[in-house]
């Protein structure tokens, strides 16, 4: 049976969701929040467009409602796709502008059915580290960073006109909360020790466009670089304990094992170069599965996140600008 998937908001984002459910065989309409001349289809994707007439009765019948619209919209988009009857819904990050923005979503009824796009997870190189992590025994150190030039996001836009710039949707910390949602995977539910949040800068923008962390969890102690205004780009995490070093590096889909006398055994995912091929794996699971599925299958299949999941990386967040 065709799955129904109806992607709520056509931006970039939008448009890449549609298009891989749509290479994935699933029935995809795309609903566009600002209103179009006519109902027909988009011109980018192919797909068929829905309006605010014809979108509800659709979304009733939807085996997934991905929600692809501005942070602000996140969980109004969200109730309304669960209050129509659609089966699942999939929120693109972070959840909320703040946790008690997400209140609403998490006291729903059916809170349960909502995942949150989490695409570093389906990368095979994150999954490898995943199981690779548990070779380096006791306590362990990390530092993972995301470090790149905001204006080379999307290239013919003006970024302070996006939403990255606006200090109530926007910064680093929202942006770049995937990092901190798969660390949280890796290492388990952070304790904030100190952050350190850059407004200054190059930027001409209000939001943050640097933010440094520092955390602990049960198993490590993780240090967090996510910034706007680094060149060229660099992504990626190193985790060290006492049976040597663990690495991958995110724009290369390297991963790195180098053992205590330093032999490096290193492998190379380049299915994780093709970022429409990653998103196939957290469409494909997120489909597939239910967000109560346990834990182990929701990672072996690269599934996004819970809610709650989502909700957590979101309050971290917050206790980051409050400090």
């Amino acid at each position: 049976m065709t799955a129904t998937v109806v992607v709520r908001g056509s931006g970039s984002i939008g448009q890449r969701h549609a298009r891989v459910f749509r290479r994935l065989g699933a029935d995809v309409r795309l609903w566009p929040v600002r209103p179009r001349p006519a109902i027909g289809t988009d011109e980018t994707t192919g797909v068929p467009l829905l309006d605010d007439t014809s979108g509800p009765s659709v979304v009733a019948a939807a085996d997934l409602v991905v929600v692809a619209t501005d942070t602000g919209r996140h969980v109004p988009d969200a109730l309304e796709a669960l209050d129509h009857g659609a089966a699942k819904v999939l929120l693109e990050k972070p959840v909320a502008a703040t946790l008690s923005l997400g209140a609403e979503l998490a006291a729903h009824p059916r809170a349960d059915d909502v995942w949150v796009a989490a695409p570093l997870r389906a990368h095979a190189g994150f999954r490898r580290v995943l199981v690779d992590v548990h070779r380096l025994g006791g306590r362990l150190s990390a530092h993972v960073w995301c470090q790149s030039w905001l204006p080379d996001w999307r290239p013919g836009r003006d970024y302070r006109d996006s939403y990255s710039a606006r200090p109530d949707e926007g910064g680093v910390l929202r942006d770049l909360v995937h990092e901190i949602d798969y660390a949280t995977v890796l290492f388990g539910q952070p304790r904030l020790r100190g952050a350190c949040l850059d407004q200054d800068g190059p930027l001409d923008i209000a939001a943050e466009q640097a933010a440094t962390l520092l955390w602990s969890t049960d198993r490590a102690t993780v240090t967090m670089r996510l910034d706007y205004v680094t060149r060229p780009s660099s992504r990626g995490i190193v985790i060290r304990g006492a049976a040597g070093a663990l690495e991958w590096d995110v724009a290369s889909a390297c991963v790195r094992w180098i053992d205590a006398l330093g032999a490096v055994d290193q492998l190379t995912f380049t299915e994780d170069l093709d970022r429409d091929a990653v998103m196939a794996t957290q469409a494909r699971a997120a489909l597939e599965l239910h967000p109560s599925a346990d834990p182990a299958e929701r990672h072996t299949a690269g599934a996004p996140a819970t809610l709650a999941e989502g909700l957590a990386a979101v309050e971290l967040c917050d206790h980051a600008r409050q400090r």
